[in-house]
């Protein structure tokens, strides 16, 4: 694309470009995408991933902060019905302007590096709208929001992402792929809700057992906990007390974390 050679991916942004046709092709196949879905894509860029996902569904709102792309993606997709760009940053960007109610959004994006925890909570947070979610992420972050507790990745983030999505690394993705090329690699990810909606009150009081222990991984659970909860409370949970918190189970973390709504 001629325009593409006037524009220089930004640092900034944390913009790494996808160019590379059959890697494109592959991703859009692994997200599976139906006729009748409504899409919420996260940062264009150039609009390469944007025109795959239009010509298999219904709309695709593209949020793209960068105000020097508008002009090459309005140009790009002025004829194509169901195409809506809107300038401005994803984490203020309401998606119940565009739903049309409960499960029915998917997300899709090339997140920057330094934003996919601020994208991730920004999705959380609408995680009654989404049916799901395929995001390019650097791949350390990918394994850590995959992890489970036999892998070396695990920790809160696995935790809270296993509390709140089924999650699948799909694909490994080497840095040359990219324009410019990261100094890392990638993977592209699938995240599926697991709940029609969040049981909010329950979530919190996960985090809440989730810092304490995580911030002191190396002790034993019960060495952490007992300066909140007694002992005969702790015990009546069941769990091996003398495990750490990368031992434990996202099920175990749940169930000490209803000692919270018992203890007031």
């Amino acid at each position: 694309m001629k325009e593409f050679k006037k524009l220089s991916p930004k640092k900034k942004f944390g913009q790494n470009f996808i160019e590379d046709q059959v890697l494109l092709n592959e991703l859009v196949d692994l997200i599976e995408i139906e006729k009748k879905d409504i899409f919420v894509e996260i940062g264009p860029g150039t609009g390469n991933l944007t025109e795959l996902i239009i010509n298999r569904s219904t709309s695709c709102t593209s949020v793209e902060i960068d105000r020097n792309l508008v002009p090459l993606l309005e140009k790009r997709f002025k004829n194509i019905k169901g195409f809506k760009l809107i300038n401005r940053d994803i984490l203020s960007f309401n998606i119940n302007t565009i739903s049309e109610g409960e499960k029915s959004i998917r997300i899709a994006g090339n997140l920057p590096y330094n934003l996919s925890s601020p994208i991730l909570e920004w999705s959380i947070k609408n995680i009654n709208t989404i049916i799901d979610m395929h995001f390019m992420l650097q791949k350390e972050f990918a394994e850590r929001c995959a992890g489970n507790e036999n892998s070396k990745s695990y920790g809160k983030l696995s935790v809270i992402c296993d509390y709140l999505f089924e999650v699948s690394i799909l694909k490994d993705v080497d840095k040359s792929f990219f324009i410019p090329p990261p100094k890392v690699d990638s993977a592209f990810v699938r995240f599926k809700p697991k709940r029609k909606t969040l049981n909010e009150i329950e979530f919190v009081n996960l985090k809440k057992i989730l810092n304490p222990l995580f911030n002191a991984k190396r002790k034993k659970v019960k060495k952490t906990l007992l300066s909140l909860f007694s002992e005969k409370d702790l015990e009546s949970t069941g769990i091996n007390l003398n495990l750490r918190p990368d031992e434990l189970n996202t099920e175990s973390f749940i169930k000490l974390s209803k000692l919270i709504k018992n203890n007031g």
